[in-house]
């Protein structure tokens, strides 16, 4: 009778722990994230580059931007993009051998640590070549188009700010009234 009382705790427990743990990881997993995202020739949706205006017939037309230009720009986005590919693969091989040390059972701390510095040199990597990106659209606009860029994007951020802001007075509203969300239908 006891063994089937431990084993009922031991399920229940397990449920409990894997609706905490497993069901907001889900959640997030297909929550849609801000923000502007490209399409890739396989209909995944991918961040942008910095350097990827050149795909953007708007902006190409508010830059006013160059033949040359606009050629120059999509083959260093072409090239900024394989490397970082590259740098994500380097990565992804990383967290799998880190998940392997952590489930090993006697975790080897040494090799837990030198996978993390790797891990660590990889981002650091990916950032600085993110900077190069950033650095060589700069090389090749005009200041003037640079300053429109900066511009551009600083309106954008207004933009997006002033759209949370008008979210959270919605919500502050609906708190001082009273009023929660969740839905006043149940039957008492």
């Amino acid at each position: 009778m006891r063994k089937l009382v431990k084993k009922k705790a031991g399920i229940g427990v397990m449920a409990i722990l894997i609706t905490i743990c497993f069901v907001p990881a889900m959640a997030g997993a297909f929550a849609q994230r801000g923000g502007e995202r490209g399409m890739g020739l396989d209909g995944k949706g991918q961040h942008p580059s910095t350097l990827g205006i050149w795909r953007n017939t708007l902006m190409i037309e508010k830059l006013e931007l160059t033949d040359g230009q606009v050629d120059q720009l999509r083959d260093l986005d072409f090239t900024h993009r394989e490397k970082q590919q590259v740098l994500k693969t380097q990565l992804d091989r990383l967290r799998l051998q880190m998940d392997k040390a952590f489930t090993e059972v006697n975790v080897d701390k040494a090799t837990v640590r030198k996978t993390a510095e790797k891990m660590a040199d990889v981002k650091g990597s990916m950032f600085v070549e993110k900077i190069d990106s950033r650095l060589a659209l700069e090389e090749i606009l005009t200041d003037d188009q640079v300053d429109k860029l900066r511009q551009y994007r600083i309106n954008k951020k207004r933009k997006g700010m002033q759209q949370g802001q008008r979210q959270m007075k919605g919500r502050h509203w609906a708190q001082n009234e009273g009023y929660s969300r969740s839905s006043d239908d149940s039957v008492e």
